[in-house]
This record gives C-alpha cells, sequence and structure tokens, in this order.
C-alpha cells in the first residue's frame, strides 16, 4: 500500500471517527441545528470543532451565500431530521451529521436509535440533497447536474403563480389565469389568441419547456433580480450552481396533485375545468402527478 493511499486512509478515518464523536458521548438526539467548522487540531490527530447554532427557522437556508473561510479544514451540519422505514407510515425523530472536506470527500451519519445508524462515506461521491449541497457550495464545489428535463417544473412553477394570484383574488377565469405575468416569463404564450384553449396553453407549456434549460432559467433570474418561484435573491442564486438552483427551485414548490386540491376552491369552476385539463394534455410521464 502506498503512503498516499494510508495517508488517505487515515484521513478518512479521522472524518468518521468526528461524524460518530459529534452524536456524544450518551447518544442524545440532536435539538439544536448547528453550522459545524473543522480545524485540524495541532494537539492531536484529528479535528477540532467550532460550531455555530442555527436559529432561523430553515437552517439549511440560513447558510445559502456562506463561503468557507481559508483556515476552515472542512464544514458540516449537526441537526435534528426525521425518518421513515419502508415498512412503517410514520416518521421517527433521529439526528444527522454531515461533514465535508474542501477536496469533496464527505460521510454522513444518520442515528436513529442508539444501536441503528446509517453511515455514507466518507467518500468522494458526490450525493445530491439540500444538506450536501449547501455545504459543496461553501467551498465553490460542484454539486449533482441539474435534471435535463423542465417540464414537470414549467407546469409547477405556472400553478403555483395561480394560486398565489388565486388566493389573493378568488375566483379567477380562465382569462385572468392565461394571462399572469409568470407564463409571460417563460414565454408560455406566444399566439395572438386572447383566450387559448387549454390544447393550446399545453402545447405551448410544453414547448417552453423544451426550450427553456436550468442554466439559462438561472442566468436569466440572476440578471431580473431574483427567481419569481422560489423567490431566491440574485446575490443567492450566483452563489449557487445550476444543479443547486433547479432542485431548491422545483424543491420549494408542492407537487402538481398538492396545488391543484389548493387551487379548486379558489378558482371560478369552468376556470379550474380548463386548468385541469390543460395540466392533463400537459402533464410529463403520461399523467403522474408527483415528483
Amino acid at each position: 500500500m502506498s503512503d498516499q493511499s494510508t495517508s488517505s486512509d487515515a484521513a478518512h478515518g479521522q472524518l468518521r471517527a468526528l461524524a460518530s464523536r459529534l452524536f456524544g458521548v450518551d447518544h442524545r438526539p440532536c435539538d439544536q441545528p448547528e453550522l459545524l467548522i473543522l480545524r485540524r487540531s495541532i494537539h492531536s490527530n484529528g479535528f477540532e470543532v467550532e460550531s455555530r447554532p442555527l436559529l432561523g427557522p430553515d437552517p439549511v437556508a440560513e447558510l445559502i451565500g456562506l463561503r468557507a473561510d481559508p483556515s476552515w479544514d472542512g464544514v458540516g451540519l449537526r441537526a435534528p431530521a426525521s425518518s421513515r422505514r419502508f415498512d412503517s407510515h410514520t416518521d421517527a425523530p433521529c439526528s444527522l451529521v454531515h461533514l465535508l472536506e474542501p477536496g469533496g470527500v464527505s460521510v454522513t451519519h444518520l442515528r436513529i436509535t442508539d444501536e441503528d445508524t446509517v453511515e455514507l462515506g466518507p467518500d468522494s461521491i458526490v450525493r445530491e440533497g439540500r444538506i450536501p449541497d449547501t455545504c459543496r457550495r461553501m467551498f465553490a464545489l460542484p454539486t449533482p447536474a441539474p435534471p435535463q428535463d423542465m417540464s414537470q417544473f414549467v407546469l409547477d412553477a405556472w400553478l403555483a403563480q395561480v394560486l398565489r394570484a388565486a388566493l389573493l383574488s378568488p375566483g379567477l377565469t380562465w382569462p385572468d389565469i392565461v394571462g399572469l405575468s409568470f407564463v409571460h416569463h417563460l414565454g408560455v404564450i406566444t399566439d395572438s389568441d386572447s383566450t387559448p384553449s387549454p390544447a393550446s396553453t399545453a402545447r405551448a407549456l410544453l414547448d417552453s419547456s423544451i426550450s427553456l434549460d436550468w442554466h439559462r432559467y438561472r442566468t436569466a433570474c440572476v440578471m431580473l433580480g431574483g427567481c419569481p418561484v422560489s423567490e431566491l435573491t440574485a446575490a443567492q442564486i450566483d452563489w449557487m450552481d445550476t444543479g443547486m438552483f433547479a432542485r431548491w427551485t422545483h424543491g420549494s414548490l408542492p407537487c402538481t396533485a398538492e396545488l391543484l386540491d389548493l387551487l379548486e376552491p379558489t378558482l371560478e369552476p369552468t376556470a379550474f375545468d380548463r386548468l385541469w385539463a390543460t395540466i392533463s394534455l400537459a402533464r410529463p410521464n403520461h399523467g403522474r402527478s408527483d415528483r
């Protein structure tokens, strides 16, 4: 075994040991989200950890825009979480620790009970998720690529815009719906018909999703000063890469089925019928309503 391989194994072992130690000797569940800042210890073969409490309603969102200081040898998050077994319909409280080194090596420990811990890594696998994405962007590391197909996002974003308008002004008509700003923001309605049919609206939505890609949409949102869907600012979008921006933006929306359930009582009845018909014609994956 080479010296380089031995050194790498030792570093991985230190990261794994630190993840285990952060649960505490008595394995008490974590009740306060914390940002973890790692620095190599000059007194021992391992890391010293500085913890900073995260007090906002969304601790991960609170970290958007943070860049790692050159003195940091790693970052991480320790937070309460919930887990669900495949054979259960209820969530169980648990604790999560995710640690990342500047080179991209990460480890995740999820402790469900004192005897039941899920361990991922340490390795260089680039995993998806709000926490891995955010930690990687602190070191300006790339995250997984965005989905190639934007059709589901276009539909959900449109429905979310309709819902916001309907909550402010219940009883929207079909012409009100197709005239909403998000539709024109995407370039969805391009014909001269002042009241497009559900079929022509569905075609326009699908055409828009084909012509649009996440890189161009992210660039447009930065230029426009923010994202109309996720309410991210231009600075936050610029801090993200395209993959994280895509997952964060679409993940901020309810799924199609939830949006339709919320919209039905707020729209003029024939408007909802046309909206439902449009979504049925435009929905990808042959009518699936979930993401």
